[in-house]
C-alpha cells in the first residue's frame, strides 16, 4: 500500500504493540486520542481534526475502531480525523452491526469497512441462556424461592421445540449449534438461497418470502438479522399476529427490526407469549418505557456480545485482518456499500 500508517486508539496500543511490531509488513502506528494524533513515541503528528502538525506526514491507510473507542471514546471524532487526509482505505470495526452514523460515513466516503465476528460466540451463548431462562420460567422460580413457596410445577423443555432463526448468518449458525443438541428443531431464514454450510447447520432453510408459512409453527422466533431497509420494522402487527399464542420472540439484532408500538399491543393482549429483548429502538431504554416492568418481557441491556472473551477475539481479528490488508488481500467481513 502507498502508506504504512495505521490509525488506532492510543489506549489500545500498549496491549497490541508487540503484535503489531511482529507483523511481516512494517507499519507506522498512529495513536489517536482526544488530544490529537501522535507516533508511538509521543511525537505529535496531527491535531484532533486530523490536520498535520508542522511538517509531519499524516496519511493513514488503515484504522481500527476498538471496543474501548466505541463505548468510551469519541467515535465520530476518530472517524473525522481518520478521513481528513483522504488516504484511508480500510477500517476494522469491533461489532457486527455497523449502522451507527460514523460507520456509515466511512462507507459513504468509499472506505472499505469490515464488521467484526468477535461478538458472535458471546451473542449466541447469551441468546441461549435467555431462551433457557424463559422456557424454564426462572423468574417465577426465583420469586417462589424468595417467598418460601415450595411448589412443583411442570416446565417447558427445549426438546422438540421448533425455532425459527431470522437472519441465519454467523450468529444464527452458532445459536443453532447450541440449540440442536438439546433436541430443538432449527429452521433458518435468510434473504438468499441457503448454501451448504447453512444446510448443515440447520434442520431446514427457507427464504424470507416463506416467513408467513413458518411463523405459526415456531415455538421460538429469534431475530439475528442486520438492520437494513428490508428488515426495519419487519416485526409488525401482521408478523406478530401470525405467531403462536405461546411463542417466545427474541431480538438480539437491532431494536428497530421490531415495531415497538405493535410489540406492546401484542404483549398486552390475552396470550402467554413472551418477548425476550436485548436491543431497543431507543438506547438507553427510556426510564418511562413500559417494557421495563412488563410481565411478559425478559430483557437485558444490549449486552449480548459483551462476553469476557470478546475483547481478545477482536484483537486477534484486527491483527489478522491488518496482516491480510498489508499483503494486498481483500479483508473479510466487508460491509456492502
Amino acid at each position: 500500500m502507498s502508506s504504512r500508517q495505521v490509525l488506532l486508539p492510543a489506549d489500545d496500543y500498549g496491549r497490541l504493540a508487540d503484535r503489531l511490531s511482529a507483523l511481516v509488513h512494517d507499519i507506522e502506528p498512529l495513536l489517536w486520542s482526544r488530544d490529537g494524533v501522535t507516533l508511538a513515541d509521543g511525537t505529535p503528528v496531527a491535531d484532533t481534526n486530523g490536520i498535520p502538525v508542522g511538517s509531519a506526514t499524516y496519511t493513514p491507510a488503515a484504522a481500527w475502531v476498538s471496543i474501548g473507542l466505541l463505548f468510551g471514546g469519541d467515535l465520530a471524532g476518530f472517524v473525522e480525523a481518520a478521513l481528513a487526509p483522504g488516504t484511508l482505505r480500510w477500517t476494522q470495526a469491533c461489532l457486527a452491526g455497523t449502522d451507527a452514523p460514523p460507520f456509515q460515513r466511512l462507507v459513504a466516503d468509499g472506505v472499505q469497512l469490515s464488521r467484526s465476528d468477535a461478538p458472535n460466540d458471546a451473542t449466541a451463548e447469551h441468546t441461549m441462556s435467555l431462551i433457557l431462562h424463559t422456557l424454564h420460567g426462572w423468574e417465577v422460580r426465583i420469586d417462589r424461592r424468595r417467598a418460601g413457596v415450595w411448589l412443583q410445577v411442570p416446565w417447558r423443555e427445549l426438546r422438540g421445540s421448533r425455532w425459527l432463526v431470522i437472519g441465519f448468518g454467523s450468529i444464527g449458525r452458532k445459536l443453532a449449534a447450541l440449540a440442536r443438541p438439546f433436541g430443538a428443531v432449527v429452521v433458518g431464514a435468510r434473504r438468499s438461497v441457503a448454501d451448504a454450510v447453512d444446510l448443515g447447520a440447520a434442520d431446514a432453510m427457507v427464504t424470507m418470502e416463506a416467513l408467513a408459512d413458518e411463523l405459526p409453527l415456531a415455538d421460538v422466533v429469534v431475530l439475528t438479522c442486520p438492520l437494513t431497509d428490508e428488515t426495519r420494522g419487519l416485526v409488525d402487527a401482521k408478523f406478530l399476529a401470525s405467531l403462536r399464542d405461546d411463542a417466545v420472540l427474541v431480538n438480539v439484532a437491532r431494536g428497530s427490526v421490531i415495531d415497538a408500538d405493535a410489540l406492546l399491543a401484542w404483549l398486552d393482549e390475552d396470550r402467554p407469549a413472551t418477548a425476550v429483548l436485548d436491543v431497543f429502538d431507543i438506547e438507553p431504554l427510556p426510564a418511562d418505557s413500559p417494557l421495563w416492568n412488563h410481565p411478559k418481557v425478559v430483557m437485558t441491556t444490549h449486552i449480548g456480545g459483551a462476553g469476557s472473551g470478546m475483547p481478545s477475539r477482536n484483537d486477534d481479528l484486527f491483527i489478522s485482518q491488518l496482516d491480510s490488508f498489508l499483503a494486498g488481500h481483500t479483508p473479510r467481513l466487508l460491509v456492502e456499500g
